[in-house]
């Protein structure tokens, strides 16, 4: 029936990621260290950058370090190219180890693949390689991979977030103060959460000027041709301006090359809604740029899901999800299920739900009928076998990171009976409803999808039953304890009423408070 129903996988969603890739990022391991053992592509190619708060980073995992203000006057292109990236590739091109990339050394450590490889092997990334190896790590270089966050106006505030990326946190720290967990023990200075923050002088406001957008105005203008993938993050993009003067300036100004996606929790006004539906399908129909995706976070179900997204309307949230598969043509959505402790008793019902997304939008109207050899005895419901049409994108999709911060969120302080009552289930599930068929290809999870999962629970069920005793994880329950009941203190919840699932873990939580 066609090998792109399995060919295709996700190399058009999540690019670089490819069924049985491991050869070719043996290769990547092999190429990156014959320049040297810290060389990682993603140090040219890749820049998130936080506008609001002026900082910057290439990849994930190194510490935002600030954009110097006078450098970034003198030279827009000091956004992605500051003095102190600059002195990091470098120490790369030198062959030496960036102390801030320890996440990926500690990986490798362990003879294991770390990030460093799997960045450089994006298609973002590798065709640059011997590019960037004859550079001396002074020139001011265009990446092809960008993320932006013009700053953190967001109308919610999602229980493991914080005031740099949620202005309705940013409010709620100012009124309330910050959270002094474990107060009168021991532990106390070890768990003031937020005490970092200086919100007079951290964020940029939302109608102030701020130098570093100016800057990026300057800058985006004489890059974007040659940028590949352009993402804007948030806060929550669809409530700030420069979303939307983004996505004229594509409008006006094509980049067929560009694979654009935007973050949104899909909450904001009406009438931003419709007109980001319209700008979108505007982009679209005039073939401005070569993709969209949507991105959007959700772990939760129902009442869960507003208590860990405050501020979310959960039935509006599912009622536009549905409505934008409808209205843009070959629209993507990625919903974002960054796994934590309250994800437990409900992400069964977040799978179901995106399954049948998976199988109201994937293809279903890009199937062709296959005639059956004559005397087959099939039901009426399987005598159409379904075909993929090869040049309509899957839609639907869900990418499923784990949450490891702040700690007290973290699963691992959950018990080995909750991971098997609400977890275990979840894997059965997702597995029974994988894509393992020809002809049912697309119509469910993606080998991408379930291994993620998989991942995350051989792993829960490892720790959990190795660590019930670990002082370090009853810490965690005690602050887990503290931080919830100061947050239904705040905002009026009542943990319990609604995550009725976790009464028994809330009493050993509090038992551990006791002992601290």
């Amino acid at each position: 029936m066609g090998n792109s129903t399995k060919d295709y996988v996700w190399e058009e969603y999540w690019p670089g990621w490819v069924k049985n890739c491991q050869p070719n990022v043996e290769q990547m391991k092999e190429l990156l260290n014959s320049t040297g053992p810290g060389f990682c592509l993603a140090k040219w190619n890749q820049v998130t950058l936080h506008l609001g708060t002026g900082l910057t980073h290439s990849c994930h995992h190194p510490i935002p370090h600030k954009i110097p203000l006078d450098e970034v006057l003198k030279n827009p292109h000091a956004l992605h190219n500051t003095s102190y990236k600059k002195k990091q590739r470098k120490e790369m091109l030198c062959g030496n180890k960036p102390a801030e990339c320890d996440y990926c050394w500690r990986i490798e450590n362990k003879d294991q693949l770390s990030d460093r490889f799997y960045k450089s092997l994006e298609p973002w990334s590798f065709d640059d390689h011997d590019t960037i190896t004859n550079y001396t790590g002074d020139e001011d270089v265009i990446p092809k991979y960008v993320e932006v966050s013009f700053g953190n106006t967001c109308n919610q505030k999602c229980i493991y977030c914080g005031p740099e990326f949620s202005s309705k946190w940013a409010e709620e720290l100012k009124r309330e103060g910050i959270f002094k967990l474990l107060k009168d023990t021991p532990k106390a200075d070890e768990n003031e959460y937020f005490a970092w923050i200086d919100l007079d002088n951290f964020l940029y406001k939302n109608n102030e000027n701020n130098p570093y957008i100016d800057a990026y105005w300057k800058w985006f203008p004489e890059v974007y041709k040659e940028i590949k993938y352009y993402r804007i993050t948030g806060g929550e993009p669809l409530l700030q301006k420069e979303t939307f003067k983004t996505i004229d300036f594509l409008i006006d100004n094509p980049n067929p090359n560009l694979d654009f996606s935007i973050n949104s929790n899909l909450s904001c006004p009406d009438e931003l809604w419709d007109k980001f539906l319209n700008k979108i399908l505007k982009l679209i129909e005039n073939k401005s740029i070569k993709k969209f995706t949507l991105y959007s976070s959700i772990e939760s179900y129902g009442l869960q899901a507003e208590y860990a997204r405050y501020g979310l309307n959960f039935a509006k949230f599912k009622t536009r999800a549905e409505q934008y598969l409808r209205t843009v043509s070959n629209a993507r959505i990625v919903f974002m299920s960054t796994f934590n402790i309250l994800a437990l008793p409900t992400f069964y019902n977040i799978l179901e739900w995106v399954n049948s997304l998976k199988r109201n939008f994937n293809y279903c109207h890009n199937y062709r009928r296959l005639k059956l050899d004559a005397g087959v005895n099939f039901d009426q419901d399987h005598v159409v076998i379904k075909e993929q049409n090869p040049d309509v994108p899957v839609v639907v999709g869900i990418d499923i990171p784990y949450l490891r911060g702040p700690e007290f969120l973290d699963c691992k302080i959950a018990t080995p009976e909750l991971i098997d009552i609400y977890l275990k289930p979840c894997m059965d599930y997702i597995y029974a409803n994988k894509e393992h068929q020809e002809w049912n290809a697309h119509l469910g999870f993606e080998e991408y999808e379930a291994s993620k999962l998989r991942r995350i629970y051989w792993d829960l069920v490892y720790t959990t039953h190795q660590q019930q005793q670990n002082p370090h994880i009853v810490t965690q329950r005690a602050v887990f304890y503290d931080y919830i009941n100061e947050i239904d203190r705040r905002r009026n919840t009542n943990f319990l009423e609604t995550f009725p699932e976790f009464a028994e873990f809330f009493e050993l939580c509090k038992r551990a408070r006791e002992n601290v």
